[in-house]
């Protein structure tokens, strides 16, 4: 069978590919898969490290104003759909399946163009602009939340699935939990704080939490694990040394975090954004979470994840506009010292959804059955 895969721009898009590529390579053995990203997203790193054939194509946000911008965005898209043409030429698949980014757009009409199945996966409570023109063109499209399908009223079919991170971040073997605490210098008999805002990180985010850094050293039986964000982690070590002289023992700084899921099986609390990919990961564990939705993200999604969770007593919400140091530590000793830990897990695993994967995986191969 082949598959050609293709979403970007963050993780949010990029790893649930990645998860169902792994499903079906686990059902099907022979596959051979080819991953269309953009040129300038992180699948270009991400993608080749995971052993997939990569192509990038060019690829940019739509625009819905009239405006040099949206011609310059439209002459990209259109380049972009040209080179995927003739990338579905050669690749020849069965189906192809878009997990939502600029690139979508461009693979999936070349492909509806080409007569290819298509299946488009939506993280978010709320699409962004490329899924929802994609969804006319695809086969079916899965969605993760239950009300997400009144944003399709054109698509031949919506399912509800679920994040395909629901199901992988569950498949963690006890080696890789063992090594993901040796790397990072975890001890399992501290309470442990995870604090990451995405896969590119967070600037606001990064100020609040480095001005709370000093005082870990008043808790010694917690422990954090920052993951600062590549293009940040320079300056928070800058910052940390104007807030204090040392980072407390207690306290590690790392950019980057490649395996998550062996990390977050041993946080007692995460403090992080609310892409759709996290938040299946912290129902699937049922972990307690604090989240601090990204208020700069296309149609404000990110909040309306997070009130999901909120809404159901799932998770803390703090609004960016909201944070502070002295918000987010109260909170974190509610969490850790306190009784809402436990019901904030308790709620997070009622909302979890482990078959998302599979049902994924069932809903790609009956559009591929399509194309026979």
């Amino acid at each position: 069978m082949r598959v050609v895969l293709t979403g970007g721009g963050t993780g949010g898009h990029i790893y649930p590919a990645i998860a169902l590529w792994r499903r079906m390579a686990r059902e099907l053995g022979q596959l051979d898969v080819l991953y269309i990203g953009s040129e300038r997203g992180l699948e270009r790193d991400i993608v080749p490290r995971q052993g997939l054939t990569f192509a990038a194509i060019p690829a940019a946000g739509l625009k819905r104003e009239l405006s040099l911008a949206a011609v310059r965005t439209l002459v990209t898209t259109w380049r972009g759909y040209r080179q995927a043409h003739r990338l579905l030429r050669r690749f020849r698949p069965d189906v192809v399946v878009g997990t939502g980014g600029y690139v979508t757009l461009p693979v999936v009409f070349a492909a509806s163009r080409r007569g290819i199945p298509s299946v488009v996966w939506e993280g978010n409570a709320r699409p962004g602009l490329t899924n929802q023109l994609c969804a006319r063109r695809a086969h079916s499209v899965a969605v993760s939340f239950p009300d997400s399908e009144r944003w399709f009223p054109r698509a031949r079919r919506v399912v509800v699935t679920g994040n395909p991170r629901a199901s992988e971040v569950l498949d963690v073997s006890l080696d890789r939990v063992a090594a993901a605490r040796r790397e990072y210098g975890l001890d399992p008999e501290r309470k442990l704080v995870v604090c990451f805002a995405g896969s590119r990180g967070a600037e606001t985010v990064n100020e609040v939490v480095t001005e709370l850094l000093p005082r870990f050293a008043d808790r010694p039986q917690w422990q954090l694990l920052y993951v600062t964000g590549g293009a940040h982690y320079d300056d928070v070590e800058a910052r940390v040394r104007r807030h204090a002289d040392r980072v407390p023992g207690n306290v590690r700084l790392v950019p980057f975090v490649h395996d998550m899921p062996p990390v977050l099986r041993q946080a007692d609390v995460v403090v992080t954004r609310a892409g759709s990919s996290t938040l299946a990961e912290i129902c699937a564990l049922g972990l307690a979470a604090v989240l601090i939705p990204s208020p700069y993200v296309t149609a404000n999604h990110q909040e309306e994840n997070a009130m999901r969770l909120a809404e159901r007593g799932a998770a803390l919400m703090i609004r960016e506009r909201e944070l502070s140091a002295d918000r987010l530590w109260e909170v974190l000793t509610r969490v850790l010292d306190g009784g809402e830990g436990a019901r904030l897990r308790q709620a997070a695993k009622a909302l979890a959804t482990p078959r998302a994967v599979d049902d994924l995986f069932e809903l790609v191969m009956e559009a591929a059955s399509a194309s026979r």
